[in-house]
């Protein structure tokens, strides 16, 4: 390393702290430890936190591997939940016997956990939203409402006269939140 800022080769608090501890870090992000917790075991701020990530590319790729880690597992759990499996369950059985001797027993029982439809619901949705997305954005083609509204004012345009409708509207009888008006209702 070299001097800085006058200062030669002294070891960084990251050098001291965080690089002997790169592999912890690993099996916390793994875990699904949070920032805030890795921070807490490393008795270190967010901002430290981020800053080391962002200055040592060793880091920052751990931590990135460590994510990618965390996040295959919980897909594979996913497609487990989807797709159902089987699992066996153990029961201890504690017997006594005539003489009052305590028999220990491990009984395995194979089941089966079913696929969850609400796993599958979640899968279909975030993998092919296009297909299976509770929100459809629809797509109107209204050209040829347009056309005709065009031409039809182009014909109202052309006329000597064009009949409307119309009424006046006074802006007293138009109050929107009128206090009083509440009054004369409740009696």
């Amino acid at each position: 390393m070299g001097s800085r800022k006058g200062i030669p080769n002294k070891t960084t608090r990251y050098d001291s702290d965080i690089l002997p501890r790169l592999s912890d870090i690993k099996e916390w992000v793994i875990q699904g430890d949070t920032v805030r917790e890795i921070c807490k075991k490393l008795s270190i701020s967010h901002d430290t936190w981020y800053r080391y990530c962002k200055e040592n590319e060793t880091l920052s790729e751990l931590v990135d591997m460590g994510r990618s880690v965390l996040c295959n597992d919980v897909e594979k759990s996913l497609l487990k939940l989807c797709n159902g499996y089987e699992y066996e369950e153990l029961k201890t059985i504690v017997e006594e016997d005539k003489n009052g001797k305590k028999r220990t027993k491990i009984e395995k029982t194979k089941r089966h956990q079913p696929p969850s439809a609400q796993a599958i619901s979640f899968f279909l949705r975030n993998r092919m939203p296009e297909e299976w997305s509770d929100k459809k954005e629809l797509i109107l083609d209204t050209s040829q409402n347009e056309e005709a509204r065009k031409k039809l004012f182009l014909e109202m345009i052309q006329e000597d006269a064009i009949d409307a409708e119309y009424s006046e509207v006074d802006e007293e009888d138009n109050r929107l939140d009128d206090p009083q008006e509440d009054e004369y209702t409740d009696e």
